[in-house]
């Protein structure tokens, strides 16, 4: 980290919140995606536009959470959850601001959690997915300053408050994750056999499969921002493709690749849900649920099953 990379970070966050959290995120996967298949010329975009001081969303979307809330506090905004709204809109310095302060935090915070905590405590940077992490404590830090909802919301009704989707809403995002994880799993499968035939490009391609469905599920949100009716899966991608590239990486074993992908998408798909209601139900700002159950389930990935399989591939 250094003064460069936070001076930028101030940068990316006002620009987050100018254009709109979701947006932002739309680039997010955009310059993910061409960097992947750029090959090894492009992995400098990940680092340093994707993932970094640009439009890492623990920069450009925290610091569109953020400046959302403070909108939505001073009545510029309907509705300080709504990240689809570029705050251009408000014609207020002061939110724009804000969010360049919280690129700041965001980038700090996730400095500390992947460099401090998981470097020199944990003897693993990447023990988790660290930017998720990130935005899920920016988001708290936001609701804390700016809204009087309290972290799981302000619950005024007389019937018992719901943490879970009901029967109907619970079998289709059921069926959601279902759909991503046998794609996914079957993707990552045919890299890692041609991989497994030598090919180096395909290695590569596997080894990114987590962040080439992440990619292209935060791209599909630029439907989202068009007013179509499309919900976020990234969360589902991300937490599958890289539990199938550890399965197959080491094990080999297609059944139960196909098998554990499909599982926790299914799970993290339904998890997202209950985080939504959990956090954001009666709340006037954004603590994002797919980064909470990405933070989450790639602690089990990426700390404890990738310890237990060790890849054979490559």
């Amino acid at each position: 980290m250094n003064i460069i990379q936070l001076i930028t970070a101030f940068g990316g966050g006002m620009l987050g919140a100018a254009i709109g959290g979701v947006p932002a995120f739309v680039f997010t996967g955009l310059t993910v995606i061409i960097a992947i298949f750029a090959g090894e010329s492009g992995m400098p975009v990940i680092g340093t536009l994707s993932f970094g001081s640009v439009f890492g969303p623990h920069v450009a979307f925290g610091g569109a959470v953020a400046a959302a809330a403070l909108a939505k506090k001073k009545g510029l905004v309907e509705n300080g959850q709504d990240l689809s709204v570029p705050l251009f809109s408000t014609g207020d310095s002061s939110v724009l601001l804000v969010g360049g302060v919280f690129g700041i935090v965001g980038f700090v915070i996730q400095y500390i959690y992947s460099k401090l905590l998981g470097g020199i405590v944990f003897g693993l940077e990447g023990w988790s997915d660290t930017v998720a992490l990130t935005v899920f404590t920016s988001g708290l830090i936001a609701r804390v300053l700016f809204t009087d909802s309290g972290i799981l919301g302000n619950y005024t009704g007389n019937e018992k408050r719901s943490f879970f989707p009901d029967k109907k809403r619970t079998r289709f995002l059921a069926t959601v994750g279902l759909c991503v994880g046998i794609v996914i799993s079957g993707v990552s499968i045919s890299f890692g056999q041609l991989a497994m035939d030598g090919s180096k490009e395909a290695l590569y391609l596997f080894q990114n499969m987590g962040n080439i469905g992440f990619a292209l599920a935060a791209m599909s949100l630029a439907f989202a921002c068009a007013g179509l009716q499309m919900e976020s899966w990234h969360h589902t991608a991300v937490t599958s493709g890289t539990t199938a590239m550890i399965l197959f990486a080491g094990t080999t074993n297609i059944p139960l690749t196909i098998l554990g992908s499909v599982l926790v998408a299914i799970v993290i798909s339904v998890a997202c849900e209950c985080a939504a209601l959990t956090f954001n139900s009666y709340a006037d700002s954004h603590i994002d649920p797919p980064a909470t159950v990405i933070m989450l389930m790639q602690i089990i990935n990426l700390s404890v099953l990738q310890t237990i399989l060790p890849s054979v591939i490559g």
